[in-house]
């Protein structure tokens, strides 16, 4: 068990964010990890987080088990193997401050051509390439950065669905995403018994944030919770940005 209370400082705050996000505020959560890596290295921080993530989805994704896109989620869960399966090679091999750039840069355009365009937006049809590029890109930034959320909802986002069948969506595709990872992180020697009970230390409090996460979700008005995930995307994209540019540049 880590008993460092500076890295306490940075973990508590951390699985709110998770809390938050695994109720249905998404996005929320990739902040979590840049928290705890200010005292721990990312991969440590990733390996504390996964046992709570892996709970947590199974709490989401049975609050929003009716509530949820199929075609979505036969498109990009599939696709999305392929990008983890490249990231579990490579991870030693790329920088991840330039993906961090790279997503940060895409999302940031993504959200500003989204508010420049005050015309009521009309709901994108799905589609095998689109959903094929974002599911493979989320699928290698979520093992690498741990950053999956942003390229993930770019292609949700302009589907407009129901907010609750988005956020069921969402939470079942980042369940199996995170299934998945356990055996490339496992080969990696990052989940250990130190990490796992430092887990269980901070899982409850991560579960009374789900919990609010999902009441917050049910009282939202659709037009407004999208925009809330939009301004999420781009603080999250603003922060991506920072971590590339300053761990590059330092």
């Amino acid at each position: 068990m880590i008993i460092d209370p500076l890295f306490y400082a940075m973990a508590i705050p951390s699985v709110i964010l998770i809390g938050l996000s695994k109720g249905g505020l998404t996005g929320l959560g990739v902040l979590a990890v840049p928290l705890m890596a200010i005292v721990a290295s990312p991969m440590q921080a990733a390996a504390v987080l996964m046992p709570i993530l892996l709970i947590l989805d199974l709490v989401a994704v049975w609050t929003y088990r009716k509530s949820y896109d199929k075609i979505t989620l036969l498109i990009t869960i599939p696709t999305s193997i392929i990008g983890i399966i490249i990231g579990a090679i490579l991870v030693s091999q790329v920088n991840p401050d330039w993906i961090r750039i790279i997503i940060g840069l895409i999302a940031i355009s993504f959200t500003i051509s989204h508010w420049r365009n005050t015309k009521e937006k009309q709901p994108r049809g799905h589609s095998i390439v689109r959903g094929t590029i974002w599911g493979s890109i989320t699928g290698f930034t979520s093992f690498v950065t741990l950053t999956g959320a942003p390229p993930y909802q770019m292609y949700l986002l302009p589907l407009r669905l129901n907010h609750r069948t988005y956020a069921g969506t969402f939470m079942i595709f980042f369940w199996m995403n995170n299934l998945l990872k356990i055996i490339p992180f496992m080969m990696l020697g990052e989940m250990n018994k130190t990490t796992i009970t430092t887990s269980v230390i901070l899982f409850p409090i991560s579960l009374i944030f789900t919990f609010l996460g999902i009441w917050i979700v049910r009282k939202l008005p659709t037009k407004i919770f999208y925009e809330i995930i939009y301004i999420l995307l781009f603080l999250v994209s603003i922060k991506l940005l920072y971590d590339g540019f300053t761990n590059i540049l330092v």
